[in-house]
């Protein structure tokens, strides 16, 4: 057959076919013309690695995907620093706690303690420590059990919005509220099976939004009166930010409001103040754990760089460092020391592995040393399951799998 012929032929098909039809052939064309230079002649390939090796010597393989050819993968660096500190103590720490608070759940699945019952605070700080490991609802060893949190939280929402398991506190809801807020949206996505799920949230969202105060910030009520905390404004600038990229609306000025607040908490009028933050504006310097939160805060607003990050990086640092472990177990510079232990560990997280695995380090060493038989850990109120909750989210930090621990 002449060329002519067969081009004629070939002309005459393709127009008798559909413009779908013309589209996915030209398509399926091109794929080939772009697959097969990189594939090469059987000559080409003796001179080209197959499998390309990545910085810690791990073999790498480049993947094709249709017409598309993936780059290979960079240097493992989270990996490679979670390798330098989850030790084998480290991990036995660590599955011994996760183990207790696994056993703690109650049958509607809640978890409580002893000053918080039936907490969904509590909670919540549970399923972060079972997401921390790698589960998600109804996927991985503790699915069943992080689900049924979820469906507990989920139970929990009110007509005003507020994700709360009883009607009354002694200091205020904002804690249980802001914390099961946060879990929701860590689910939200992978439940399709609660289908009122994203209205919880928007809900919790706004009444969040409502109990701002004056200040700009949040304090434990959810009356607009009175004045914030560096603390609760922390944790609520976090669930903020996680509901934002979640894709829920918040008025820019409500957050500009809160950065307000924290910026003036943090301000040095005296050289000692450097590198600390007040717990309520006008109020007395606070230790490393405050110090941590107002990091937290500044993180939530992207200002990684603001003129407190490094200062406050040092002192949080320095404290720890100095610390014996007695010191940490119950003193006035770390009071409430596992609670610290959620704001610290994100700010050392933040400042890189040269702060992050000696800080790392030592606590690992302390934790070990006060853990319960059982895998427990207790606060000086005689508190169980959110200590220990905690301390399972700082552990496995490392691993990469919670939002709270990101560069």
């Amino acid at each position: 057959m002449k060329i002519s012929s067969f081009v004629m032929m070939v002309t005459s098909s393709f127009a008798r076919l559909s413009i779908c039809q013309q589209g996915l052939l030209i398509i399926t064309v091109l794929g080939w013309m772009v697959c097969l230079p990189a594939i090469g002649s059987p000559k080409e390939k003796e001179n080209v690695p197959s499998k390309p090796s990545d910085s810690s010597g791990e073999t790498v393989k480049r993947r094709v995907v249709g017409s598309i050819i993936f780059p290979e993968r960079g240097e493992l660096v989270r990996e490679s620093s979670a390798l330098k500190i989850l030790t084998p103590e480290v991990l036995e720490v660590t599955k011994k706690a996760l183990d207790y608070i696994r056993s703690s759940q109650q049958a509607d699945g809640s978890w409580g303690d002893k000053q918080f019952p039936k907490s969904s605070g509590v909670t919540a700080l549970c399923c972060m420590a079972l997401f921390a490991e790698g589960s998600l609802p109804r996927v991985g060893y503790s699915g069943k059990k992080l689900d049924k949190g979820i469906e507990f939280l989920l139970s929990c929402g009110k007509e005003d919005g507020l994700l709360v398991a009883k009607d009354t506190y002694e200091y205020g809801p904002m804690y249980d509220h802001i914390w099961s807020t946060y879990v929701l949206l860590l689910a939200y996505g992978n439940c399709p099976w609660y289908p009122d799920m994203r209205t919880k949230i928007s809900r919790a969202v706004q009444a969040l939004l409502k109990a701002q105060k004056p200040d700009g910030g949040w304090r434990y009520t959810l009356s607009p009166l009175g004045v914030s905390d560096v603390s609760v404004t922390a944790s609520a600038l976090s669930t903020i930010r996680m509901a934002r990229m979640s894709g829920f609306a918040v008025p820019e000025a409500a957050v500009v409001k809160a950065e307000e607040f924290i910026i003036r908490c943090g301000k040095v009028n005296r050289p000692e103040d450097s590198g600390t933050f007040m717990y309520r504006e006008g109020g007395e310097r606070s230790g490393p754990s405050i110090a941590g939160a107002g990091l937290l805060a500044l993180f939530s607003r992207g200002l990684y760089n603001h003129e407190y990050v490094k200062p406050c990086t040092e002192h949080i640092a320095y404290v720890y460092r100095r610390a014996h472990i007695e010191d940490m177990k119950d003193s006035p510079i770390f009071r409430y020391f596992h609670f610290g232990l959620y704001y610290a560990s994100q700010a050392m997280y933040q400042a890189g592995d040269a702060y992050w695995i000696p800080w790392y380090r030592k606590i690992a060493t302390a934790l070990k040393a006060t853990q319960a038989q059982n895998g427990s850990f207790t606060d000086s109120h005689g508190n169980t399951v959110y200590p220990t909750a905690i301390v399972a989210i700082v552990l496995q930090a490392p691993l990469g799998y919670l939002p709270l621990y990101l560069r």
